[in-house]
């Protein structure tokens, strides 16, 4: 056990302020174990970032304390810093956490860092925005619209069907084309799933062989599915057992560029990071972080 000096980096709108009302006990449970302790409550995505990147690689360790959009934040600052990230589940999916077999507990995750190991992971870009588990376009990318609007008191296991189910009397199939490490196809389809966790919407398992220390991105894409039978998958989903190699298809690549159907927002980690065209890259081991 090694008692350091920490950093919690907050995010105070994480699970409509739960989050920010939980540090005070995040940091006795810290400071239990002989540990230095000091707070910074971001105040936008890019203030995230910035405490990250001033950090030093034999620094105070970032306790990320928030959704996945905020650990993506602070892992963006500490690529370039060097840092150490411990991610906490203060956030309603905490699909990174799920990711690196982190407990979703948030006193019994606290707890553990005193024993917890290091570890290198890869970093996924989209453009030029990190991400840590999944990027998407089309259908995925509408249903993270209606997520990120659904009621506070929706259960986190259901924000992402409530956002599927909206995004389902919207979304048409389209004409979707990607190259993937030079080599294009364009294909009829609803979305396109980037993962470099291969985790999303509070459990899924869009991506089934994604890995995180692989150096390569994995890439499910939904085709010729018919709209009736996108209900019927969500269970499949949640077990990873979706991909049928005919109406979803996976892939897998280290460069990967999604450049039609024009304009279409991209999401990374549950934020927007821009619209289509796009180029989507991962940087192996690029990522230090306490297990």
């Amino acid at each position: 056990m090694v008692a350091r000096d920490a950093l919690i980096v907050a995010n105070p709108a994480a699970r409509n302020g739960r989050a920010r009302a939980s540090v005070p006990g995040v940091a006795d449970i810290l400071r239990s174990h002989g540990w230095s302790v000091d707070i910074a409550i971001t105040t936008c995505a890019e203030h995230a970032a910035e405490i990250a990147a001033a950090g030093e690689p034999d620094g105070p360790l970032l306790v990320a304390l928030g959704g996945d959009g905020l650990v993506a934040r602070v892992a963006e600052g500490a690529i370039r810093s060097g840092a150490l990230v411990a991610p906490l589940p203060g956030g309603r999916g905490c699909d990174f956490i799920r990711a690196i077999g982190g407990s979703r507990d948030l006193h019994e995750a606290a707890s553990s860092l005193p024993l917890a190991t290091e570890r290198r992971v890869d970093v996924g870009f989209a453009g030029a925005t990190p991400f840590l588990g999944v990027a998407t376009v089309g259908y995925d990318s509408r249903a993270n619209d209606h997520a990120n609007e659904a009621p506070a008191w929706l259960p986190a296991a259901l924000v992402y069907a409530y956002g599927g189910a909206r995004a389902l009397a919207e979304t048409r199939s389209t004409s979707i084309t990607m190259t993937t490490d030079g080599v294009s196809r364009t294909f009829a389809g609803w979305s396109v799933a980037i993962g470099n966790s291969g985790r999303y919407g509070a459990g899924m398992i869009v991506n089934p062989g994604a890995l995180l220390d692989d150096g390569e991105l994995d890439i499910t894409t939904v085709e010729g599915l018919p709209r009736w039978k996108y209900p019927m998958l969500l269970p499949r989903y949640f077990k990873g057992t979706h991909i049928d190699g005919i109406d979803i298809r996976a892939a897998r690549g280290r460069e990967i560029e999604v450049t039609a159907p024009v304009g279409q927002r991209v999401y990374a980690d549950g934020d927007v990071v821009g619209r289509t065209p796009m180029t989507f890259t991962v940087e192996q081991e690029a990522l230090r972080i306490l297990v």
